[in-house]
Formats: C-alpha cells, sequence, structure tokens
C-alpha cells in the first residue's frame, strides 16, 4: 500500500469537502442495498419453506385425483370389453350349435338314405382317427 504524503491526507477541495464523501456514500448505499437484498432473499427462502409442504400436499391430492380418474376410466374400459366380448361369445355359440345342428340334420338325413354309405363312412372316420392317435403314441 502506498503511503499518501502528510500534506495530501485529509485534504479538501477548494469548496472545503472531502473528494472521497461521494464515492464513500455510494459505496454504503450499495452496503445496505446488498444487505436489504440478503434480508429479502432469506424471507423468500423461509416463505418457501413454510409453503413446501402445502405445495406437496396439493400435488399429491392432484396426482391422486389423476390416478382415480385413469383406474375409473379403466374399469369402465374393460367392463365395456368383457361385456362385448361375453356377447360375442353368445353369438359364436349360438352359430356354433346352428351349424352343429345342420350338421346333424344332414348326416341324419344321409343314414336314413343310404345307411351302407353312412356305415363305412362311419368306419373310416373312426379308422383315420385312430391311425391319428395310434400314430402319436410311437
Amino acid at each position: 500500500m502506498t503511503d499518501i504524503p502528510a500534506a495530501n491526507r485529509g485534504a479538501t477541495n477548494q469548496a472545503g469537502a472531502d473528494p472521497l464523501n461521494p464515492v464513500i456514500r455510494n459505496a454504503k448505499r450499495t452496503i445496505e442495498d446488498a444487505k436489504q437484498t440478503v434480508r429479502d432473499a432469506t424471507q423468500t427462502v423461509k416463505s418457501g419453506r413454510e409453503a413446501a409442504p402445502e405445495v406437496a400436499k396439493r400435488a399429491r391430492k392432484a396426482v391422486d385425483e389423476q390416478v382415480s380418474s385413469a383406474r375409473a376410466q379403466a374399469t369402465e374400459q374393460f367392463e365395456s370389453a368383457r361385456q362385448l366380448a361375453q356377447e360375442q361369445l353368445e353369438v359364436a355359440r349360438e352359430l356354433a350349435e346352428a351349424q352343429l345342428e345342420t350338421a346333424r340334420a344332414y348326416v341324419k338325413e344321409q343314414a336314413g338314405e343310404r345307411p351302407l354309405t353312412a356305415v363305412f363312412a362311419a368306419v373310416g372316420v373312426g379308422f383315420v382317427l385312430g391311425m391319428l392317435f395310434s400314430g402319436s403314441r410311437r
């Protein structure tokens, strides 16, 4: 640090004021502004800490509501799909019964008109099924 000559120490300008006074005033103002900024920031952090549990509670409630809504929609869609599948199964069952009844009537009619052919066909089908089932054991 350089020494200020004794003649310049405490020297004033011609008006009698210290030339560093405006600089010192600005520095003090800047320090006070900085202190106020720190106080404001501290208050903001404190307010944030106090509000955090409430914000978390609201967020959890919103998420829970969304989950409940999604669950209800999924359940509704599942029930709708289950009901549709049940209806389709019933239609398929009725169609299969109708086709089986048609086949039964056809076989009965053919057996009545050509009994010997029906017996040979039954024996042939039995033979083929027997070969298929016995072949799977070898």
